[in-house]
């Protein structure tokens, strides 16, 4: 009996621990842009290990700071995660902290808002100190806890709005999957991602819209709407300008690394290509 009783304790423990671990996120404090204050009350970090050599930073983690709560894999990604798509379509608001958990004395700060042209950028700045860029910045396993405030010394305009904000957060830490496939040489040329760029390339040639979209997922297929509402009746001559451009790409093709659903063709030094397979198919992400 007392071997159950110890057994059921053990267990307790490990639960309690793992419920710890993907505790919500909160955040405290105030964001104002212009003047105005943005909503806060969810955070959640999310930690890339590089294995590419894509990156700017050894190891880079994220702190999403937002006025609602959202999905860890929102953070995923190497230089544009879904967040930011998000934002533009008025589904989040906040900011995304993005630095070098090694080296706290800079951090890159996005502020996730829909601009007021769809053709801009997101508003990015950054936070540095001689010291530490946080007020405080505690990282553990499974949490990161801290504080940072930033007062912008500009007037702001309608595309970029001043910020002035000061949070602190705790966020539960998720980590980039595990690498599942690191094809290298002809390896990569012969991957189901680089034959899905041929088709792409192909298509783009013939200004095929609709086969270009079948192979993108749905997130690339706004930009390409985005693109052709744009474009008008240069939208040929500019599809036949991109599919030579990705021919020329497809030759420097010589690494695809996956992560489960997700997948990267490294073109050239610093240059890549993203991918998601959603049903079993791999889809153009950019």
């Amino acid at each position: 009996m007392k071997n159950l009783i110890r057994v059921m304790a053990i267990v307790l423990l490990g639960v309690a621990a793992s419920a710890f671990a993907i505790d919500a996120g909160t955040a405290k404090g105030s964001l104002k842009a212009d003047g105005k204050n943005v909503p806060l009350q969810y955070s959640v970090a999310y930690q890339l290990d590089n294995a590419e050599g894509l990156l700017d930073r050894p190891k880079e983690m994220r702190v999403l700071i937002a006025d609602r709560e959202v999905p860890a894999e929102a953070l995923a990604g190497l230089a544009f995660p879904p967040v930011m798509q998000m934002a533009r379509e008025n589904k989040v608001q906040g900011i995304l902290l993005r630095f070098d958990p090694a080296d706290r004395k800079a951090v890159q700060v996005t502020y996730l808002a829909a601009p007021k042209d769809p053709q801009m950028s997101l508003m990015n700045l950054t936070v540095s100190g001689t010291q530490d860029a946080f007020r405080k910045l505690d990282i553990g396993n499974n949490r990161v806890i801290g504080e940072i405030a930033y007062k912008d010394s500009r007037s702001g305009s309608p595309d970029m709005p001043s910020l002035e904000f000061a949070i602190h957060f705790s966020s539960p830490v998720f980590h980039n999957p595990a690498v599942t496939a690191d094809l290298k040489g002809e390896a990569a040329r012969k991957s189901p991602q680089a034959q899905l760029l041929r088709e792409k390339a192909r298509a783009l040639a013939k200004a095929d819209f609709a086969a270009v979209k079948k192979l993108s997922t749905e997130r690339q297929n706004k930009s390409t709407d985005a693109f052709l509402a744009q474009a008008g009746s240069q939208a040929k001559a500019y599809a036949k300008e991109a599919a030579a451009e990705l021919e020329k790409s497809l030759k420097t093709l010589d690494r695809v690394v996956e992560r489960g659903d997700r997948a990267v063709a490294i073109v050239g030094k610093g240059e890549w290509m993203s991918f998601v397979r959603a049903s079993g198919q791999w889809l153009s992400d950019d």
